[in-house]
């Protein structure tokens, strides 16, 4: 009995002795896990940056205007609301025709009547014309009577003009005839262009009159950039120079001068600057509108080697600015002195020189001393 207790304790002592190593290893383990800050960083560098100023501008539609009524009735339908997206020579809304109808049929029923009117004299002029041939064959003959033939000259003048009057009659006949089709056709109102509707005017059983507004349509995905620019500040504008722009979002994209318009605003010393913006998939689905504000980056000064950092590097505290520093593995805060932003970046005036890593992203959690791991450069 005496020898089977040893036993047991000797296997509970062996027991406790390989825990207590598992467990020891299991501490080493914790005490050896990866505590450093994962972070993205980038080499600072001088980039070419030119000095702007910003100036407030819009989008401004190429097209965009009143969609017009081209004859008048009284409006049977409207198709459209306002924000309906349309595509070109959709129907907008219908007039009634029952008077644009009656007027077709009016002007058939003449263009028929020309037309006999013109078929009677061509056959009365032709009938004539052989009599005349046949008078005048008669000459030198006891038959011929010279009286007769000038009757015969004369009748077949007149029935010249009667056929040319016919003639007029059938053309005017067309023509209006015509008239009456495109008036028909004027009367379902349609989209000169792609485009979405602004505004509605009228209303089922209004009477509009040629050139009242039916709707406002604006083509938004045909925009430019509009800016009044201060004369002071035309000099680094010439057109073909490329420009950013920014959105109230943080978003930015470029645009190019397309013109400047040789006119100055007496009361503002400004001058319009039209730019063309490059629109990309980040600007679909109506997310830009006429009217709509943005800020250009104008310039004003020659380009120059500049040290530029990203703005997901820079950190605000107060009224102050700085960045992490990577130096022997370890983050150390960097007071900086901060210039103007360029897209999405910004100059640095001073604090930072060429050669030195930034912390991009990661930085919010860094602490000075804090060791870190670089993830991406």
């Amino acid at each position: 009995m005496l020898r089977f207790n040893k036993r047991f304790l000797l296997i509970v002592l062996l027991a406790f002795g390989i825990f207590n190593a598992v467990s020891g290893e299991t501490v080493l383990a914790s005490e050896k896990k990866d505590t450093r800050a994962r972070i993205f960083v980038e080499t600072v560098a001088k980039s070419r940056v030119t000095e702007t100023a910003p100036v407030i501008g819009r989008f401004v539609a190429l097209q965009h205007g009143a969609v017009a009524a081209r004859v008048r009735g009284t409006v049977a339908e409207v198709l459209v609301d306002v924000g309906t997206r349309v595509k070109a020579q959709d129907v907008l809304a219908k007039l009634d025709v029952s008077r644009l109808d009656t007027a077709k049929l009016i002007n058939e029923a003449r263009l028929k009547e020309a037309d006999g009117s013109l078929r009677a004299a061509r056959a009365q002029l032709k009938l004539i014309g052989e009599e005349l041939r046949r008078n005048k064959k008669l000459r030198g003959s006891a038959a011929f009577s010279r009286a007769r033939l000038i009757d015969k000259r004369n009748e077949y003048r007149k029935f010249e003009s009667e056929v040319a009057e016919k003639e007029a009659a059938v053309a005017s006949a067309k023509a209006n005839l015509r008239l009456a089709e495109i008036d028909l056709y004027y009367a379902n109102i349609r989209a000169p262009y792609d485009g979405v509707v602004a505004e509605r005017h009228v209303s089922l059983g209004n009477f509009v009159r040629v050139g009242d507004a039916v709707v406002t349509l604006v083509n938004d995905a045909d925009l430019e950039v509009e800016v009044n620019v201060p004369q002071s500040r035309l000099k680094g504008i010439v057109p073909s120079t490329k420009v950013t722009i920014r959105f109230g979002n943080g978003l930015f994209s470029e645009a190019v001068v397309r013109a400047i318009v040789p006119e100055e605003d007496p009361s503002t010393r400004t001058r319009s600057v039209r730019l063309v913006p490059d629109i990309n998939d980040r600007f679909t689905n109506g997310s830009l509108a006429a009217n709509q504000s943005v800020t250009i980056d104008v310039p004003i000064a020659q380009s120059k080697d500049m040290i530029t950092v990203h703005k997901d590097a820079i950190i605000v505290s107060g009224q102050s600015y700085f960045v992490y520093v990577i130096k022997d593995g370890k983050a150390w805060r960097r007071n900086i002195n901060l210039g103007q932003a360029v897209a999405d970046r910004y100059i640095i005036i001073s604090g930072l020189k060429g050669g030195e890593i930034v912390a991009t992203r990661g930085n919010e959690k860094l602490k000075p001393g804090k060791k870190i791991k670089i993830v991406e450069k």
